[in-house]
């Protein structure tokens, strides 16, 4: 099999993902400027001092809050401690919201919270509010600082989440509409290949056997010198009806199709990729395992992979294959239910189940106590 790699990234591609980067950058910079001006309008020296030092920091944590989206609402948390304000905590964070997920985030937004809610309380009451007063004015505030940021900042991710995964669906639905269609061109080819070569190979078998006997039972050197033109001529035919055979049949030379010696190959290309891959090759004379059988193996893992990475990130994946001539091959592959796992269409499992069936093979997919099972029988026959 020909494990298809990723296009190396060009050039555009990466000035394009360059200009997109700093202009979130630039948006930021914005935002955080228009607020702290609009809000802080009229401020005295003491407080644009404070953020002039803090400034450098905030610009750091803007351009590092992919790889740590903690520091900005941090130093959030520092601008409402010395009461400057709310504008580089509230992005701070709805930025942590959109990336991180869970009671860490909720734990961390609720202490930028009561921060919050803090210096509404002591602020009211220094103005001669009520305690009681205060304190609900303290807790509708620190409820807004943690909630409506963690909100806003979810309903971002799930709406970037779905964007993705409707990009990845689609992605995928072409490569199996494209593979199946390959599939059957192949599947065509072959069944076209082995007509010819079992229908004309012995028709031209027998012309050239009679032409043989012919031959020796002529006794006209005329007769004779036929029968060996026709003799020549049908060994000529065989021998590009085998050429024909082997062009039509034999897609591998342009495009090499999948066989079982690239399944290990695809298991270290999952295992790099960053998955638990524990795979038990038990099969007794590999080497005799018809091709399109060996095809069909391949496909069988790769799908289950497939299923793993997408249905159960991270999950550990347990894949056996086992069988021997005459016994028939078996591929099971087993891995955990998550929840995170996309649900998909079950259009693999489908393609998987027709070919499975073509070669006279059964599939049988089910989850059962948190855990997904693939199981393919098919057939090997003994070479006689």
């Amino acid at each position: 099999m020909t494990t298809v790699a990723p296009p190396a990234e060009t050039t555009p591609l990466r000035e394009r993902r360059w200009v997109i980067r700093w202009t979130s950058h630039l948006v930021y910079f914005v935002l955080l400027g228009t607020l702290v001006y609009a809000t802080r309008f009229g401020a005295d020296s003491t407080e644009w001092t404070i953020r002039a030092a803090m400034t450098p920091f905030v610009v750091l944590a803007v351009i590092m809050r992919v790889r740590f989206p903690y520091a900005l609402p941090l130093l959030g948390m520092i601008e409402i401690a010395a009461g400057i304000g709310y504008s580089v905590y509230t992005l701070g964070a709805v930025s942590l919201a959109i990336r991180r997920r869970g009671l860490p985030v909720w734990a961390f937004l609720s202490v930028g919270g009561a921060i919050g809610g803090f210096q509404v309380y002591h602020s009211e009451v220094g103005d001669g509010s009520s305690p009681a007063g205060a304190l609900i004015s303290a807790g509708v505030w620190a409820l807004t600082l943690s909630a409506v940021p963690t909100m806003v900042g979810g309903y971002i991710r799930s709406h970037r989440e779905l964007q993705a995964a409707a990009a990845e669906r689609a992605a995928r639905t072409a490569f199996e509409h494209d593979l199946a269609v390959r599939e059957a061109r192949l599947e065509e080819r072959d069944r076209i290949a082995q007509e010819m070569h079992d229908s004309l190979g012995h028709v031209l078998a027998q012309v050239s056997m009679q032409a043989g006997a012919m031959e020796v039972r002529a006794r006209d050197p005329e007769d004779v010198s036929a029968a060996e033109r026709i003799r020549e001529t049908a060994r000529s035919g065989l021998v590009e009806l085998r050429a024909v055979v082997q062009t039509l049949g034999e897609d591998a030379r342009l495009d090499p199709a999948p066989t079982l010696s690239a399944v290990p190959r695809l298991i270290e290309a999952s295992r790099n990729a960053g998955a638990a891959i524990t795979f038990d090759d038990e099969l007794a004379d590999a080497v005799s395992l018809p091709s399109p059988t060996g095809r069909a193996v391949h496909q069988v893992v790769r799908e289950a992979l497939t299923n793993a990475h997408r249905h159960a990130p991270a999950a550990p994946v347990h894949i056996v294959l086992a069988g021997a001539p005459g016994a028939g091959v078996t591929i099971t592959a087993e891995n955990p239910l998550t929840p995170r796992g996309d649900a998909g269409a079950g259009t693999g499992l489908r393609a998987l189940e027709r070919r499975a069936a073509a070669l006279g093979g059964t599939l049988e997919a089910r989850a059962s106590r948190g855990r997904f099972t693939l199981k393919v029988h098919l057939p090997w026959e003994v070479a006689s």
